[in-house]
């Protein structure tokens, strides 16, 4: 799967799913501007087949035309539950545009 982690993802989400050879990831800070909008992500995102990785609910949308996998800054996951939850996500969908899953609670 391809992961584009928001500009809030923890840095050990990040390397923790790096460390995976199944994915491929990235940080919005690095394929755009720091200062990326929600839109010019989501733009991003799905014009280049990523699921975006987030604690910030402003991407829910009825009509989300890219891959999604929110998870809660309250209540946040281990860095290895959530890899895990990535994980079987990335087995149960062949098309990354398709998946809107809260992360660890509610995936496949």
């Amino acid at each position: 799967m391809r992961v584009l982690c928001d500009q809030m993802v923890k840095a050990s989400y990040v390397a923790t799913l790096e460390s995976e050879s199944s994915h491929t990831v990235a940080r919005v800070r690095d394929v755009l501007e720091p200062t990326a909008t929600d839109a010019a992500i989501a733009a991003y995102a799905a014009a280049n087949d990523w699921a975006v990785l987030t604690a910030d609910d402003d991407f829910f949308d009825e009509t989300v035309p890219y891959g999604l996998c929110y998870y809660s800054d309250s209540d946040p996951p281990s860095p290895q539950i959530l890899a895990e939850a990535i994980n079987a996500i990335d087995a149960a969908y062949d098309d990354p545009a398709a998946v809107t899953e809260w992360v660890p609670d509610g995936w496949v």
